[in-house]
């Protein structure tokens, strides 16, 4: 009879723990919201959710670089607009000076000039975040004198952003490209000629500047341009991103997330359950005298 009655005891405790646990994991799900709270809860559904994660991960992070690029883009766009300001300022300077201006003038306008040629020198080293705008690679500045020559000393490197599997998109422009080095015919030289004639009432030399200046002008639009397109396909990308973000979210919801209404009916199931295996336990094995007397 002892054995029996252990094993019956055995028997409605084991139930009553299986009632306890049921009752946790549902308290667990409508506290946490979350349907699987560990992968044996489901296995298959925790494999997916693993795979979602990682896709989320690299769609967030691939946003975030186009934001990043968009950054750089603004920033290189803004320099170069001034760039372009500071270069219509040339060429007023450019046709006075092919215009007879007087001696006077004249050595008004090449010390502005040589003003705006220290700016455009600084233009083309500005950096972002220690990096150099428009020098590639090169984290140092992009324009330099070097033994009497304005030199380009950065590199033809190509910042990318990768925005896609296999997408990147190139959002640097070099001073190069920009300021006239590849073409053999620099701007911060063609200033330092204009300077000279413009002090010295070189009318000639001065029409000769202009011309140069306006194929200046032509080269930083054409970089204005490039970073235009360039803006253009990053916002596009980012978009597509952010709404690969929402499906993949929404889909792991499905995965993860409970049917609250279902998880509290299931909770308000389980607490009766609960409270029923308690009172059939008590009822089942009520105190004796035999049990006060132990």
């Amino acid at each position: 009879m002892r054995i029996s009655s252990q094993l019956q005891i055995k028997t409605a405790l084991d139930r009553l723990a299986g009632r306890q646990v049921g009752l946790h994991q549902a308290r667990d799900r409508v506290a946490s919201g979350k349907r699987i709270s560990k992968p044996s809860d489901d296995i298959t559904g925790t494999s997916r959710a693993m795979a979602l994660k990682a896709g989320l991960r690299t769609r967030e992070q691939e946003v975030r670089n186009a934001n990043d690029g968009l950054l750089w883009i603004n920033m290189a766009d803004s320099k170069l607009q001034s760039v372009s300001d500071r270069l219509h300022r040339v060429r007023e300077l450019a046709i006075a000076g092919a215009s007879s201006a007087s001696a006077l003038e004249g050595d008004a306008a090449a010390k502005e000039l040589a003003g705006i040629r220290a700016e455009l020198v600084e233009l083309a080293n500005s950096k972002s975040r220690g990096r150099g705008l428009f020098s590639g690679h090169i984290d140092g500045d992009a324009v330099t004198k070097v033994g009497g020559v304005w030199t380009y000393t950065g590199d033809s490197g190509v910042v990318n952003r990768r925005v896609a599997e296999g997408e990147l998109v190139a959002i640097n422009v070099t001073a190069d490209n920009v300021f006239g080095f590849n073409s053999g015919t620099d701007i911060f030289t063609v200033l330092d000629s204009l300077e000279t004639a413009l002090a010295a009432g070189d009318t000639t030399g001065a029409n000769a500047g202009l011309a140069e200046i306006d194929g200046a002008l032509e080269n930083v639009l054409t970089g204005l341009a490039r970073l235009g397109a360039a803006a253009n396909h990053l916002e596009s990308a980012e978009t597509r991103r952010n709404a690969d973000v929402v499906t993949i979210t929404s889909q792991l919801s499905q995965i993860e997330d409970i049917d609250l209404a279902e998880a509290i009916m299931e909770l308000q199931l389980q607490e009766v359950g609960y409270q029923a295996a308690l009172q059939s336990y008590q009822r089942q094995f009520q105190p004796s005298l035999v049990d006060f007397l132990r």
